[in-house]
């Protein structure tokens, strides 16, 4: 015990940055869990569009949502999500997977509609780009 302590108080530093990352994780997962929003990994997200006619809300660019986007999907982009959400108002208990070009930004745009109404909110773990390495289908306007 006594070497445990003398190693501790020799590498403070990284005992301050394990003790920092710690808390890191422990903020992050408390605020996903506050927000309401789950995340569903590309194989949920499947069973949800087949089983239980989820929508697919993309939020990147319309730039973006021409060039390719998960199946019968709706681009309400991000920056107008706030104006443009009432188009989805009649989707509201509908299971809803909010996603973007890698997973980042769609937690925010889940939230906003979990505040407005909707019930069944969540969050393409990894975005497009998990479902383009996952090998499934995709459409595009072309």
């Amino acid at each position: 015990m006594d070497r445990l302590l003398e190693f501790v108080i020799n590498n403070w530093v990284l005992f301050l940055a394990l003790g920092l990352i710690i808390l890191w994780i422990f903020v992050s997962e408390f605020s996903r869990f506050a927000r309401g929003v789950t995340t569903v990994d590309t194989n949920e997200a499947t069973r949800l569009y087949n089983r239980e006619d989820a929508l697919f809300v993309d939020i990147r660019s319309e730039a973006d949502f021409a060039k390719g986007h998960l199946p019968n999907a709706v681009n309400v982009p991000l920056g107008n999500l706030d104006q443009r959400h009432k188009r989805l108002n009649k989707h509201k208990k509908k299971p809803i997977i909010v996603y973007c070009a890698q997973g980042m930004q769609a937690a925010k745009a889940g939230k906003q509609l979990k505040e407005n109404g909707f019930e069944q909110v969540h969050q393409l773990k990894g975005g497009y780009a998990s479902w383009q390495e996952a090998h499934l289908p995709i459409q595009s306007k072309s």
